[in-house]
């Protein structure tokens, strides 16, 4: 088990029982559990040296994150420019929910294609690579003149997109202090959030083609940030680089020595584990097959279904139709109150800012699985809430913008809090290193295939159902992603990503079922 206290162990001695550790527990049937243990925690010495380098690579993830959350909130502002009278571009709604969801059909291919990617070039390399397409798309976009470019340009931003969602959270993941990872993580969906806003703000004023000119800043950005910070270190270690590896993690730890050697050594331990279990594969087809053996392993493939699940109920829950949809969904909803729709989704584009803040804040104080199960129960709340009014009332009132509009600023913010971060926290701390790449790309290819129907039968679901009806589908989808989330998500507040491994490696598929110690105490983050 690998738990250990700097303060009281000569720095060689503890090396090297770290290291016999991790090549004695080879064997993917070992029966650790630190998580689910009250064991001494891995103590990591924090400085302001360290956590300046971490903000650094994260400030860097964070200004293409805002890129990424930009054609995800455009759609919401180019329909209903290009559905009016005089709009240069006419669509109608078939055309138009293409248009929205064509994004999240081309993204599953880049999580696919980013699963080898961040292997082979790294985590920083695959990041700087999907800038480019991305830059790409929202040039095309900027200088379409029918339909068929700015599908193009959709196209090509979402591809973009998958194969940035991965290496941005590994990355970030795997540079980051137990102690602020999720805060670190988090944060990379605050800024994905500012992005939503900063293209709503930009549609309320400008017209769709200068929003897509604008929107090329910040992956721009993000190319010359990226080249001035380290590569993981877990990866430069895989890769046979010990001495890059080392000078990374000087720079992240801010200089101390005897953290950077311990976590060295667990490093390269780690990777000749998994480099034995897979030594016999030469041939593609081998390497295929191997690559299979290792989701399927227990270890991979509970937290593997355990995300996925997590995914498909929070996109049931509205979480991204809110977003993509945003105007037409507030001009529904408002019926025949008079409202500026477009202020309005301006108005849920900052209180998810807002919230997912503080959902990052609240990490840093509470655990996931608390953070999950109010932000789900609460999303449940207000949707069914609304879902009941839009039903019960019979003729327009003035009184029901604001009663409905408070409720879906609720929903917004209770749903922005916790679900919409945490599927981001959970592909880097539940993945092993071993399978990260693989299955974050498998992960995201599920997440946004699911999304990419979601999106596209949205319009067709809204007419049958009305919009009472879609909000009852969004309570009974929070209902049970709170059901699920204290059935089987585990804690892994300031945990280590070795603890989190070892935890997987048990038999036990649910959290509330998992072996204790007698005189082990739920504690509030449990």
């Amino acid at each position: 088990m690998l738990s250990y206290h700097p303060e009281n162990l000569d720095k060689t001695a503890k090396a090297k029982d770290i290291s016999d550790d991790i090549e004695n527990n080879n064997s993917d049937e070992k029966e650790s559990c630190s998580i689910g243990h009250e064991t001494p925690n891995t103590q990591y010495r924090l400085n302001s040296k360290g956590v300046f380098a971490q903000f650094m690579v994260t400030g860097a993830v964070f200004l293409l994150s805002a890129g990424v959350g930009m054609p995800i909130g455009y759609s919401a502002i180019l329909l209903p420019q290009l559905s009016e009278i005089n709009g240069t571009l006419r669509t109608d709604q078939e055309l138009g929910s293409w248009i929205a969801s064509v994004h999240s059909l081309a993204t599953p291919v880049g999580s696919l294609l980013s699963g080898p990617l961040i292997e082979t070039i790294g985590r920083r390399g695959s990041l700087q690579l999907g800038a480019i397409p991305l830059c790409v798309g929202w040039i095309v976009m900027g200088f379409a003149e029918n339909i068929s470019s700015i599908l193009v340009g959709r196209v090509v931003s979402g591809l973009a997109v998958g194969l940035i969602a991965v290496p941005a959270q590994v990355l970030v993941g795997e540079i980051a202090d137990p102690t602020i990872r999720g805060f670190l993580v988090g944060g990379s969906f605050a800024a994905y959030c500012f992005g939503i806003l900063l293209v709503y703000a930009f549609g309320a004023s400008f017209k769709w083609s200068t929003v897509a000119f604008c929107s090329i800043i910040f992956p721009g950005l993000a190319l010359i940030a990226l080249s001035l910070v380290h590569e993981s270190p877990a990866w430069l270690v895989r890769r046979k680089n010990v001495e890059k590896a080392r000078k990374a993690l000087l720079w992240l730890r801010g200089g101390d020595v005897e953290q950077v050697e311990i976590e060295i050594v667990i490093l390269q331990a780690r990777a000749r584990a998994d480099n034995a279990r897979h030594s016999e594969a030469n041939t593609w087809r081998d390497k295929i097959s191997s690559s299979l053996n290792l989701i399927f392993n227990r270890g991979v493939i509970k937290p593997f279904i355990i995300i996925n699940i997590f995914n498909i109920l929070q996109v049931s829950c509205g979480t991204y139709i809110v977003v993509f949809y945003a105007v037409d969904l507030i001009n529904d909803i408002a019926g025949g109150n008079s409202i500026d729709s477009y202020l309005a989704a301006l108005i849920t584009g900052v209180i998810r800012a807002i919230f997912c803040i503080v959902g990052c804040a609240l990490l840093l104080k509470i655990g996931r699985r608390l953070l999950g199960l109010l932000s789900a129960s609460l999303t449940a709340v207000a949707s069914l809430i609304l879902a009941a009014y839009l039903m019960a009332k019979k003729e327009e009132s003035p009184s029901d913008k604001y009663i409905l509009g408070i409720f879906l600023l609720i929903y917004v913010a209770a749903n922005t809090a916790g679900l919409f971060a945490l599927p981001g926290i959970m592909i880097g701390e539940l993945l092993p290193q071993r399978a990260r790449g693989i299955s974050a790309g498998f992960t995201f290819f599920i997440f946004n295939l699911f999304l990419f129907v979601v999106t596209k039968s949205f319009p067709t679901v809204n007419t049958a159902v009305g919009i009472s009806g879609i909000f009852l589908i969004f309570g009974t989808a929070g209902i049970i992603e709170a059901l699920f989330i204290y059935l089987a998500v585990p804690e892994t507040k300031d945990r280590t990503l070795q603890e989190i491994e070892d935890y997987f490696q048990k038999d036990n598929f649910f959290w509330v079922t998992r072996e204790k110690r007698p005189h082990e105490m739920f504690s509030s983050q449990s």
